[in-house]
């Protein structure tokens, strides 16, 4: 299911990654791209700033509080338009954490990552127009 994105902001973007240093690059990546960006570092994080109205995620697979394929479950059910709009990401890719990924039918992106294969998602996902990155 796809829904219009607002003109009045550039689509938001939840990064949801335990680990900081991974985040912040992640955060700095997708900034410089013109999305609108949010960062959590745990899903009970994640979940309160869903209400943010966000356009899409990228979600680390492996987190201390939650799977990110369950807070993808999670977070989907209660934002629909987030179910064909999540990337998961992961360094780290087991055969069972394979499977879990395959379910869900998000794009996996194996860390390290070239930004350019994120922007790609990205732009899929949640184009930038004209007229949301001139309302920035």
């Amino acid at each position: 299911m796809r829904i219009p994105m607002t003109d009045a902001h550039p689509p938001r973007i939840l990064i949801v990654d335990d680990d900081s240093s991974v985040a912040k690059v992640l955060e700095s990546l997708v900034r410089r791209a013109g999305y609108d960006v949010r960062v959590a570092g745990h899903a009970n994080d994640a979940l309160a700033l869903l209400a943010d109205g966000i356009d899409a995620m990228v979600v680390d697979l492996r987190m201390p509080d939650m799977r990110g394929d369950a807070f993808y479950y999670l977070a989907s059910a209660r934002h629909p338009h987030l179910a064909d709009r999540t990337i998961l990401m992961t360094g780290d890719l087991t055969e069972q954490a394979e499977y879990s990924v395959t379910v869900t039918g998000c794009p996996l992106l194996r860390k390290p990552f070239p930004g350019t294969a994120l922007y790609a998602l990205l732009a899929r996902m949640a184009p930038i127009t004209s007229s949301n990155s001139e309302a920035s």
